[in-house]
């Protein structure tokens, strides 16, 4: 009977603060999904990516299943009973990830989105391609922590993946504002679009380590042995 009320008291997901996280994570994305990759995906502007619209919409495919399959995966994480489910979903997601991650620096890298006569190398297509090759390294750090049974780190590393991920989200929903080319001409917030995020995420998940430590207990205490 007091397992049945523990079950019945336990607080959803969603209440959490991660939990919380997590909605506002996915809602967001859902937001700009909409707005950025509804039209893609439907065929509906090929006109406005000439020459590049198929490798643009593989950039959209992949990011449309990295920010799904991600969201899902932390979620599955979270409840700690679809270990089965969350390897599978797990696996979908950095297939995706990558799958994006690479078309996004095959975009990033060329004249597409850019006027005749400029650069390829301006600030914009580094801090995009720096942001994509983030994502590839902490997906693989991941992934090999995985499968070196070290969970914590790989739970770490998987979320640090998924806020750049969102990261691309912010971006593209702050660039639709219309004072936003004001904080350096547009090219610093490129860069803080997604270095900010991911310094807070490492606060949120180095807190912890700073914590007090738990104090020793009696039995510890007594396994020094004394003469």
């Amino acid at each position: 009977m007091a397992s049945i009320v523990a079950v019945g008291q336990r607080r959803s997901l969603w209440t959490t603060r991660n939990g919380m996280l997590l909605a506002a994570a996915l809602v967001s994305s859902a937001i700009a999904w909409w707005m950025i990759a509804w039209a893609p995906l439907t065929f509906a502007n090929i006109a406005e990516h000439p020459q590049h619209f198929a490798i643009t919409y593989a950039h959209v495919l992949g990011g449309t299943g990295m920010l799904l399959f991600g969201g899902l995966n932390l979620y599955l994480a979270a409840c700690k009973n679809h270990y089965h489910w969350h390897r599978r979903v797990g696996r979908t997601y950095l297939g995706f990830g990558a799958f994006g991650a690479i078309s996004a620096l095959v975009v990033t890298l060329s004249m597409a989105h850019k006027p005749a006569g400029t650069s390829i190398l301006t600030n914009a297509t580094v801090s995009l391609a720096t942001l994509a090759l983030a994502w590839l390294a902490f997906a693989a750090l991941g992934w090999r922590a995985a499968r070196n049974r070290r969970f914590q780190s790989h739970a770490q590393w998987m979320i640090r993946s998924y806020v750049l991920a969102w990261s691309f989200v912010f971006c593209r929903i702050a660039s639709r504002l219309s004072d936003i080319d004001e904080i350096g001409s547009g090219e610093a917030f490129i860069w803080l679009s997604w270095v900010a995020p991911l310094i807070l995420c490492e606060l949120v998940l180095q807190w912890p380590e700073g914590a007090p430590k738990a104090p020793r207990t009696a039995r510890s205490s007594r396994s020094v042995p004394t003469v």
